[in-house]
């Protein structure tokens, strides 16, 4: 079983693409998916209700704003075995939870953290980001000792989120990479750099 925590502040926009690209997943394995209502005061709600009949979906809400409480939130409400971890704006490919789930399971490795693509900025930003993004994990690893868990797209056994504290709750940001840290000290980290 994998679950997928996706949490969500004033979405209504994208959220819809994000829950498509779930629905149209090509996968064996079963998951669930979480969606944590960081206090939204537009429609994401609404439009994640739409969805109920298509996925295997929870909403949950996080009274505390920020994203390291929503996605804390999300993460304590999962049962399957492997975590997925992804953003209400990110369109996911179609082998997304087969490649991240099964690239865990062959490797020995704790989690597994991945790339993303942007398209829609300008020219200019969209290929300085993809080029640079890919080229910024290659080089932390190089300093740090190991990869970063990136918030939209990685992966993890859920007993090993749990023996490491899981998300601090008080950070809006970087909340993924302080999870890097102490994750980095209980197994590899794994990068795929083709999704």
């Amino acid at each position: 079983m994998v679950s997928v925590i996706i949490p969500a502040y004033n979405e209504e926009q994208s959220i819809s693409d994000c829950l498509d690209s779930l629905v149209n997943q090509k996968t064996s394995l079963e998951f669930e998916v979480i969606v944590v209502n960081n206090n939204s005061t537009d429609n994401t709600v609404g439009v994640v209700n739409g969805y109920k009949d298509k996925l295997n979906l929870k909403i949950v809400n996080q009274l505390v704003k920020g994203r390291g409480a929503a996605r804390q939130k999300g993460f304590s409400q999962a049962i399957g075995e492997i975590i997925l971890s992804t953003d209400a704006d990110a369109i996911l490919p179609k082998s997304w939870i087969e490649t991240f789930s099964k690239s865990l399971l062959k490797n020995n490795a704790v989690a597994i953290t991945g790339t993303c693509k942007i398209t829609d900025c300008g020219f200019l930003t969209n290929t300085i980001f993809n080029i640079f993004q890919p080229f910024s994990m290659r080089v932390y690893k190089l300093f740090s000792g190991h990869y970063f868990l990136s918030g939209f797209s990685f992966g993890i056994y859920k007993n090993i989120y749990e023996k490491s504290g899981g998300f601090n709750k008080n950070l809006n940001a970087q909340e993924d990479i302080d999870l890097s840290f102490r994750i980095s000290k209980t197994g590899k980290i794994k990068f795929v750099s083709n999704l």
